[in-house]
């Protein structure tokens, strides 16, 4: 285990439909289902996205040039990373909003203040049962208030092992990375896990660049297998390499990154494998906030701008 310290939905209709399917079984004709499936890059769905028990809901929130993911399950919530330091209030306010009073995890990925700096309004506004993140500091401002607020609050935190496994009401993830942290190399120090709900699966690793992908490989092989892939660093062109690709060989990608922000996020490149390999995109810039729902055997979309 990785180290833990201190402290998360007529007659007439139905006649007809009595008919439908009378005809359908006299006929011999199999009935088929529809689940309405998105473009690449469209942000519709075929119905509205609700909190319904049963379903998880995983919400990429908007954030600019930064990552926010909202996991919610059964009544058990997650939150990755927290935005910018001027975030944490948008994000405190869609949990809010979503009748989130405590979260069971916090996960902040590694240090860098678009992943962590909304943190300290996050765990000021909704309860915090745990955080996880990588054992390695940052000598700034943003990760001393964090520190600070986690210390005050007595909140646990746990130093993650690869491998470790951790449940979510009828979802869990697993640790994929990182497989040691490396002191002047956050990016390399991300946490990243592998999320499953039934027979649907997510992969988000942070800021985590192609030799922690590399090092995953190594590690998962083909077990990295996923329906959602959340792109590594925003897009960047240092991560989500063509062989990562082959081994979590997602249906569906999520860029989370700010408009025409000064990066170039996210690269061309990264556009050119994700669609060689006809992977739908969502990206955050485009679309806003981007809402993925899964039964344990589909997954349906929505966006909201």
């Amino acid at each position: 285990m990785g180290t833990q310290i201190r402290g998360k939905r007529l007659k007439n209709v139905r006649n007809i439909g009595l008919v439908l399917c009378l005809a359908l079984l006299l006929s011999g004709c199999q009935a088929v289902s529809f689940l309405s499936q998105p473009a690449a890059g469209t942000g519709t769905s075929g119905r509205d996205v609700q909190d319904v028990a049963g379903e998880m809901k995983v919400t990429f929130l908007d954030v600019g040039q930064g990552d926010c993911t909202i996991i919610q399950e059964s009544g058990h919530s997650m939150v990755i990373d927290a935005g910018n330091n001027g975030q944490g209030s948008k994000v405190a306010a869609y949990l809010e909003e979503q009748g989130i009073e405590r979260l069971d995890y916090l996960i902040l990925t590694h240090p860098d203040a678009d992943h962590i700096g909304g943190a300290d309004d996050v765990m000021e506004r909704v309860e915090v049962g745990q955080v996880i993140m990588p054992d390695i500091t940052n000598d700034t401002k943003t990760y001393e208030e964090v520190e600070d607020d986690i210390e005050a609050m007595d909140i646990g935190v746990i130093y993650p092992e690869v491998g470790q496994t951790f449940e979510l009401g009828e979802a869990s993830f697993e640790i994929l990375c990182p497989k040691e942290v490396k002191e002047n190399d956050m990016n390399a120090s991300s946490v990243g896990i592998k999320l499953t709900h039934g027979q649907k699966s997510f992969v988000m690793c942070g800021d985590a660049e192609i030799p922690s992908e590399e090092a995953m490989v190594e590690s998962f092989g083909s077990s990295l297998e996923c329906d959602v892939l959340k792109c590594g660093h925003h897009g960047s062109s240092t991560a989500t390499s063509e062989a990562f690709l082959e081994d979590t060989d997602p249906t569906w990608a999520v860029i989370s990154c700010g408009t025409h922000n000064r990066y170039g996020h996210p690269h061309a490149e990264v556009i050119s494998r994700l669609e060689d390999a006809d992977i739908q995109i969502y990206r955050t810039d485009q679309l806003g906030t981007v809402t993925a729902v899964s039964d344990g055997e589909n997954i349906s979309w929505k966006s909201e701008k």
